[in-house]
């Protein structure tokens, strides 16, 4: 808590009448400066460029899309031109307010290199993958020129990655074993593939990125400007504020709820746990508590329709079905992991002995939906249109222009030209990270094409795994979560879904499931140290330790590492393709395995339980997780005799009546 001497220091958090989640200071800082802090003339120019970035994602990802040749280039270029303005060559470069010279030239070339092929995609598609000279060099200039961006915004550890299978093309007639070796592939063909083609870096995940990203992201930063994200607090509070454990019920909450607009775990930790993080703190939580819950509890807003983020239209498009479809899937799964961990806090703060926020500090729920509520209305009509059937581009571009109407309903939320223009800015900004891992990913991919490795790999998963579920669903999570170190989800998902997901299909399992078990384990990176960037964000609001936070956010988060193996022996809780009775023992089951994982995570229920206990829901857990009546029967009859013992020995020694959670 801050104290300060004198008359006129301010309230404390716990002082203040009534909370305002947007008016907490964080008790650390949100991370070192990355990029430029543009001013004058660079920042006029940044703007413009803004603008008409948005204006064509807009018109063209939701109205009248581009040949794929001319959109995804275009997409780039944006990027491109953004990336080298706003993130310098090195940290020194960070001391001035505009780029450098070479960041200029750099930009203009990319301008050049890309828009080549928006004015020759006729002459290159007649040329039928022969490739002349001026074709190589604006190849070689624009991958060059992509590579050293995605180096200053995504980091070294993705461009080593997709360095180490572009290098696989050209050494694989020198290769051992008959498994990886190949012919090899000359430069002139490596650069048709990859700059000429949609099967290199203009690939699907650049496609995603120039229409459904750019333009969900339009949508997100719009809705947060109109003043959703604070609506999205106030409910929260009112929801769960008072109840044991309340301030990290709402950073569950409240991040969940923007987390499924936001789509990236980190960034979401960035933009709630400025505000949750201080709450929590300021109520007793330990800052590696707090810090652990908001990354926690971030990392769902990607598995949480009805966004999801940039993998699941990827995934979708890699499928071959509606967003829809994809949405309606993974919705079950994603309710399931949020009730664990709000489970799982709640039986913390009980541990813990820690009480909610006083209800006379808290706003109530009808009012802030009688001054705010309309705000909701754009979700409401997003979601609405995908599930009659409208396709989620036009759905995203439908809910944005709802967003400047429903706000103009009052005065209070209108927005001003001010926040469209930094609406604009701040999509133009979160879009980069995005774009860049969906085009450096496309090495990876197209080298996996290119080279037939997907088939090999898939082969050889499906006969380490001896072709059985659970020794092909072991090896494809630690491929997955081995993969995903370093990188950022989107990437790591178009990686595990052309590398390890065909093996799981070839077992089996739905491709829907397949995809969504590498989705989940492409994600809880940002929960699993070392790296683990949720975290890492969380640890520099909170000021908390890096190492003990993670391990905490994998202990509170211990679902997302169990149910994709729940979903995957029960694949109708995806698919809805069983008998309502078989769907509905899926659900029980799966609510039953959270109890039990919860109980797990703090062996805690009405009090601390004793080993055998413990012993006795660790034996539970892959019992209710089997996919027959039977096993599922035993596992469901231990985690009952835990509960029900302990909640007989509670009233015992208490005598008093257990509340409700």
């Amino acid at each position: 808590m801050r104290e300060s001497q004198g008359p006129g220091r301010r309230k404390s958090i716990a002082e203040q009448d009534i909370i305002d989640l947007s008016k907490l200071e964080s008790g650390g800082q949100s991370g070192p400066q990355t990029t430029h802090n543009l001013k004058g003339t660079w920042y006029l120019i940044f703007t413009v460029l803004a603008i008409i970035s948005a204006v064509f994602h807009f018109y063209t990802g939701g109205y009248r899309t581009l040949p794929a040749m001319m959109q995804r280039p275009i997409h780039l270029a944006f990027i491109l031109v953004f990336t080298y303005m706003l993130y310098p060559a090195t940290k020194k470069g960070l001391q001035r307010n505009r780029p450098s010279l070479l960041d200029i030239v750099f930009a203009l070339l990319a301008v050049v290199s890309a828009l080549f092929l928006v004015f020759n995609i006729r002459a290159i598609a007649l040329a039928r993958g022969r490739v002349s000279t001026e074709e190589m060099i604006m190849g070689v200039i624009f991958m060059v020129l992509l590579v050293e961006a995605g180096r200053r915004a995504v980091g070294t550890f993705m461009l080593v990655f997709a360095a180490v299978f572009i290098a696989y093309l050209f050494v694989g007639p020198w290769l051992p074993g008959v498994i990886l070796r190949h012919g090899g592939f000359s430069l002139a063909r490596v650069v048709s593939h990859m700059y000429t083609s949609i099967e290199g870096v203009f690939g699907i995940a650049v496609g995603v990125s120039a229409t459904y990203v750019y333009l969900f992201i339009l949508f997100g930063a719009f809705l947060s400007k109109s003043g959703t994200t604070q609506v999205f607090a106030d409910l929260a509070l009112a929801a769960a504020g008072a109840s044991v454990g309340g301030p990290a019920k709402v950073g569950i909450i409240a991040s969940g709820l923007m987390g499924t607009v936001q789509g990236s775990s980190a960034a979401n930790v960035a933009a709630t746990g400025l505000f949750t993080i201080p709450l929590m703190k300021s109520l007793g939580f330990k800052a590696h508590f707090a810090a652990a819950v908001e990354a926690v509890a971030s990392c769902g807003g990607q598995f949480l329709p009805p966004v999801m983020g940039a993998s699941a239209f990827i995934m979708a498009q890699y499928l071959g079905r509606p967003y829809a479809y994809v949405a309606a899937g993974a919705l079950l799964p994603a309710l399931l992991y949020y009730a664990a961990v709000y489970l799982q806090v709640h039986l913390h703060a009980r541990k813990m002995n820690m009480q909610g926020i006083d209800r006379s500090r808290l706003p109530a729920i009808g009012g802030v939906l009688l001054r705010k509520g309309h705000l909701l209305l754009p979700i409401v009509i997003l979601v609405g249109m995908i599930v009659f059937g409208f396709t989620a581009l036009y759905a995203a571009f439908m809910s944005t222009i709802s967003i400047f109407i429903i706000s103009s309903l009052r005065k209070q939320t209108r927005m001003s030209l001010g926040d469209i223009l930094d609406g604009m800015r701040m999509a133009a900004r979160s879009c980069i990270t995005t774009a860049l891992a969906c085009a450096i990913v496309g090495f990876v991919v197209g080298a996996v094409a290119l080279s037939g490795l997907a088939m090999l790999i898939t082969q050889q998963i499906v006969r380490l795994g001896a072709g059985q579920l659970l020794p092909t669903l072991l090896l494809a999570a630690a491929s997955s979560l081995v993969l995903s170190f370093g990188l950022p989800t989107t990437s790591v998902y178009i990686i595990t879904a052309t590398l390890v997901a065909p093996g799981l299909t070839a077992v089996g399992l739905p491709p829907l499931v397949s995809h969504l078990f590498c989705y989940y384990w492409g994600g809880v990176s940002a929960i699993t140290p070392p790296v683990a960037l949720a975290v890492y964000v969380g640890c520099g609001i909170a000021g908390a330790p890096l190492m003990k936070t993670g391990f905490t956010a994998m202990r509170l988060g211990i679902a997302a590492y169990v149910v994709p193996f729940y979903f995957a022996f029960w694949p109708m809780l995806i698919t809805r393709d069983a008998p309502v009775l078989q769907i509905g023992l899926a659900v029980l089951g799966g609510v039953i395995t959270v109890i039990c994982l919860a109980g797990l995570g703090e062996r805690y229920y009405f009090r601390s339980l004793p080993w055998f206990k413990f012993v006795l829901l660790l034996a539970a857990a892959p019992l209710l997780i089997a996919a027959t009546t039977w096993s599922q029967l035993s596992g469901t009859a231990l985690v009952a005799y835990v509960i029900l013992s302990e909640l007989f020995v509670y009233r015992a020694t208490k005598r008093i009546p257990v509340s409700a959670p």
